[in-house]
C-alpha cells in the first residue's frame, strides 16, 4: 500500500533560511541543500519541493503542489486563486510586512505617479505593475527582468522600477526614492481548494499550519513569570499585555500572588523595570517554542 504524502512547496530566495528556521522551532528537524534544491524533514509523509514563490503558487493551483509557503504578492502576481491557511509574518530584522514600491531616481523629474505616462518601468512582477498603472489610467511601458538587482538600471535605461522594497539600503545605494507604495505583503501558509476536500490532507495541511503559526508567535513571544502583592494587581495588569487574560494564582497563606503571560520580545526591556519598580518580586522570563492560539 503506497504511504500517503504532502506535496509542500518550499520558498527559495529571501524566504528560504527563515523558512528552515520556522520548521525548525515548530519541532521539524530539516536536512538541506539550497545549492542542489534539496530539502528533506523527518516526516515521511510530507515531500518538499523547493519553488520560488510566484512559480509555486501556480504549481499549487494547477494541483502539482499541495500546499506550500509563498507571499500575497505572489498570488496576486501569479493571478493564483488559492485557500490561506495562516499568516506567517515574518523578515528580517523585526517582523513586518514586505512592501511593493514604485521608485523613481532621486533627481528625477517623475513627481506623480501621472508623470510615468509614456515611460519605462522595470519589474520582476509586471502583472502586478500593470494592474496598478490600469487603475491609475496611466500608460507606460514594462520592462519584465528577473535579475537579482534591477535597481542599477533605473536612470540609465529605464524611468522607473516596481519592486520588493528588500531593505531601504538597496534604494539609497542606487539613489532612489519611493514615489509610491503599491501594497504590503505578508508570507502565508497556502493550499489547493481541491486537495482539502481529502480529509488526510487538510487535516495534514491544518496540522502544520497550527505548528508553523505557533512557532512563529513563540518566535515574537516569551513568557513572563512574577509575584506581585494584592495591592499591585491592578497596576501589574495595566503594565502587561497579554494575549489572553494572565493567570493569576494565589499564593498559599500569603497576600501574593504569582502572575503567568505571554508578551513581545520587543516590550519585555520596558516591561521587567516598571514592574520591579513596582514592588513585584521574582520577575522570570523564559523562551517560548510555540504559541497556539
Amino acid at each position: 500500500m503506497n504511504k500517503k504524502r504532502l506535496k509542500f512547496g518550499f520558498p527559495l530566495g529571501v524566504w528560504y533560511e527563515d523558512t528552515i528556521e520556522l520548521f525548525r522551532t515548530a519541532g521539524y528537524k530539516v536536512c538541506h541543500d539550497e545549492k542542489f534544491q534539496k530539502i528533506v524533514l523527518d516526516d515521511a509523509e510530507i515531500q518538499c519541493i523547493p519553488a520560488r514563490p510566484i512559480p509555486m503558487a501556480s504549481f499549487i493551483e494547477k494541483g502539482f503542489l499541495d500546499a506550500g509557503i509563498s507571499t500575497e504578492a505572489s498570488l496576486l502576481e501569479a493571478r493564483a486563486k488559492l485557500r490561506r491557511i495562516c499568516d506567517l509574518e515574518f523578515i528580517r530584522p523585526l517582523p513586518s510586512k514586505t512592501k511593493v514600491v514604485l521608485a523613481v531616481p532621486k533627481n528625477s523629474n517623475i513627481r506623480s505617479i501621472s508623470d510615468l505616462q509614456g515611460k519605462k518601468i522595470i519589474t520582476k512582477i509586471p502583472n502586478i505593475a500593470k494592474d496598478f498603472l490600469k487603475r491609475k489610467k496611466v500608460s507606460a511601458k514594462i520592462i519584465y527582468s528577473d535579475t537579482l538587482l534591477n535597481e542599477p538600471l533605473v536612470g540609465l535605461v529605464v524611468d522607473a522600477i516596481i519592486d520588493f522594497a528588500k531593505t531601504g539600503d538597496y534604494l539609497k545605494a542606487y539613489r532612489l526614492r519611493v514615489l509610491h507604495t503599491l501594497l504590503e505583503s505578508s508570507v502565508v501558509l497556502v493550499a489547493n481548494k481541491k486537495c482539502l476536500k481529502d480529509r488526510w490532507k487538510r487535516e495534514k495541511i491544518e496540522g502544520l499550519g497550527y505548528l508553523l503559526k505557533g512557532a512563529r508567535l513563540g518566535q515574537e513571544m516569551v513568557g513572563l513569570m512574577l509575584q506581585a502583592s494584592d495591592k499591585m494587581m491592578e497596576k501589574v495588569l495595566r503594565i502587561v499585555p497579554s494575549l489572553k487574560k494572565p493567570t493569576v494564582t494565589q499564593l498559599r497563606g500569603e497576600n501574593w500572588f504569582d502572575v503567568l503571560t505571554v508578551v513581545p520580545k520587543k516590550e519585555i526591556r520596558e516591561i521587567i523595570p516598571k514592574l520591579k519598580r513596582n514592588g513585584c518580586r521574582a520577575i522570570i522570563e523564559f523562551p517560548l517554542n510555540k504559541v497556539v492560539l
